[in-house]
């Protein structure tokens, strides 16, 4: 998948990236190349990304042709992803336990189950940018700005055809992994134990005790602001978001083993969909999105499957899009499963070796599982309503007078719209038997 090193064994961390980096990996990679300079520039806006830093490289350089040996101008833009150089910051976020995920995510988990799925069909998974570089603190990948990719509006939401096409992007990679599970048990075990929760875990509770006190109690006031007191919507969240059971809860959604449990992303939500959009018809003015790539793999986890599809549901559409395509929504998606999985399995296990068993035993699990996305939306919500110039500095003031400990309190400043959206995963929740 690209070069890899590791850390040196003093335990030192440096992300620092070097001339003699680039020249390394593609040495290898385009040995007709010489890279004579690059030049780094921010690679994300505020609000976008907590764990890590992003940055975008460019790299010049010459290529010599082999048949005549003229040389010729070469250039490559690049996205380099580290962990924040501050010991503190990357304690407060807990940047390298999740940075190592998706480390493993890149360097052992996607090329197996790719190689298992090139044994199956020529046309294998290609949601995800092109690794070139892996080590414990650095991650540099394709800049998909290059091939046109960029982020939607996380403040609108997806669109019905972005929802389309995460959904089966999504679906085949669940199917992937499902498949993968069937077929090779014991390999499949192997990948599995590469895999630790990063976030909902019991070791994690007082960690993210302040924190998801301060979140529960703003999404119950931005609630009751919005539905009136005593209503069955409001009962129903405020027993699942109760500060006291509230972590839990969720630390019991993510690690239930369940039919449909399978290797998941984990962080479904706008800003990890990148898309590719192209005039629609004749209307220059309008764009259709046309391709998806899936990037930060960091929250990747074992759980049902049901999990990142109500992320995606909940978090990512609005309440006038669900309302009238949640079913089509879950009917592509188990359609698009049910119809991988006929592909990359011998045996699929009977109790849903049809379109139709699955997408019933799906609509089970969503049931069960699927309020997980609200606990998600308390503060996916108020991130993905927030612009980029109101989104506070991940830096500054991080805890409270007093915390010592503890992950940081990010304090995104309620608005109607966060208020409204809240409210109606709520509604859409109760309403559908989920919550």
């Amino acid at each position: 998948m690209g070069v890899t090193d590791k850390i040196s064994d003093d335990g030192d961390t440096c992300s620092k990236v070097t001339l003699e980096t680039f020249r390394e990996i593609f040495r290898s990679i385009e040995p007709d190349v010489e890279i004579d300079t690059f030049e780094e520039k921010q690679g994300s806006g505020q609000g976008d990304n907590y764990t890590a830093t992003l940055y975008r490289a460019h790299l010049t350089g010459q290529q010599i042709n082999a048949t005549d040996g003229t040389i010729h101008k070469w250039e490559k833009s690049l996205i380099c992803k580290r962990i924040p150089d501050n010991v503190q910051r990357r304690e407060a976020y807990k940047s390298d336990k999740l940075f190592r995920s998706e480390v493993l995510f890149y360097m052992e988990i996607l090329p197996e189950l790719l190689r298992f799925q090139s044994t199956k069909t020529a046309k294998v998974f290609a949601a995800t940018p092109k690794c070139y570089y892996t080590r414990e603190d650095l991650l540099i990948m394709e800049d998909l700005r290059i091939r046109e990719f960029q982020m939607p509006d996380r403040q609108k939401g997806l669109s019905i055809e972005e929802t389309q096409l995460v959904l089966k992007e999504v679906a085949q990679f669940h199917a992937l992994s499902l498949a993968y599970k069937f077929e090779n048990p014991t390999q499949f075990n192997r990948l599995r134990e590469l895999i630790t929760e990063g976030l909902f875990c019991s070791s994690n509770t007082n960690w993210y005790k302040n924190y998801y006190d301060g979140l529960t109690k703003d999404a119950i006031k931005m609630v009751s602001d919005t539905l009136p007191e005593g209503s069955k919507y409001l009962d129903a969240m405020k027993k699942f978001v109760d500060c006291s059971t509230f972590f839990s809860q969720m630390v019991q959604l993510v690690s239930a083993e369940t039919t449909l449990s399978a290797i998941c992303h984990g962080d479904c939500w706008v800003n990890n969909f990148l898309y590719r959009y192209e005039c629609a018809g004749d209307d220059v003015e309008r764009k259709k999105a046309v391709d998806v790539c899936l990037i930060d793999f960091q929250l990747i986890r074992y759980s049902s499957i049901a999990l990142d599809v109500a992320d995606i549901l909940f978090c990512c559409t609005t309440k006038a899009i669900r309302d009238e395509h949640l079913n089509a929504f879950i009917k592509l998606y188990s359609s698009e499963v049910s119809g991988w999985l006929k592909i990359l399995c011998t045996n699929i296990p009977e109790s849903f070796d049809t379109a139709e068993k699955f997408s019933q035993l799906f609509w089970e699990e969503l049931k069960t599982y699927g309020r997980f996305a609200l606990g998600i939306a308390l503060d996916i919500i108020p991130i993905s309503t927030c612009s980029s110039e109101h989104a506070p500095d991940m830096y500054l003031n991080m805890r409270p007078e007093g915390m010592e400990v503890g992950a940081p309190v990010l304090n995104f400043p309620p608005n109607d719209l966060c208020r409204q959206k809240m409210s109606d995963i709520v509604v859409d929740m109760v309403d559908r038997g989920i919550l």
